[in-house]
């Protein structure tokens, strides 16, 4: 798809899409800490992918387009899929959102066991993202294995 918006060239052993379309810095520096970490077999911007989570605001459906998709090499058979979101500012919706993902969404999708293992992370502080995602690949056995 074409985009007006900033993007990041992606390294073509780590994403088959080309391009990441950046809504923030933040997200390129998402995109070069994901490039750079050594389990991260893969990755793609949710931008086009049609990848949404439904959640409820009060007695509002709405739809959770969240940025980024990343396979992970956790040293299982199959590599885990984390969903990952790049947020600075926090509100009510960005907080009901990551409740979804962590109480509802992630549990249920992985007890379902037909689309692999998922984990979901949100990274809240541009300067810290390289060192939040390793914290997360640490945890990630805690969270998703247990």
């Amino acid at each position: 798809f074409q985009t007006t918006k900033a993007v990041w060239t992606t390294d073509p052993r780590r994403s088959h899409v080309s391009h990441v379309t950046l809504d923030s810095e933040w997200e390129a520096e998402l995109a070069r800490v994901l490039e750079g970490h050594p389990l991260v077999l893969g990755y793609a911007k949710n931008q086009g992918m049609n990848f949404d989570i439904p959640y409820r605001l009060g007695r509002v459906a709405k739809r959770y387009v969240p940025d980024f998709l990343v396979r992970i090499d956790t040293g299982e058979d199959e590599p885990l899929t984390a969903v990952l979101e790049t947020k600075g500012y926090r509100g009510i919706d960005a907080q009901v959102k990551a409740d979804t993902m962590h109480t509802l969404w992630v549990p249920g999708v992985n007890a379902l066991g037909s689309h692999g293992r998922w984990a979901f992370g949100e990274f809240r502080e541009v300067f810290d993202i390289q060192a939040e995602f390793a914290t997360f690949i640490d945890i990630l056995p805690q969270k998703v294995l247990a």
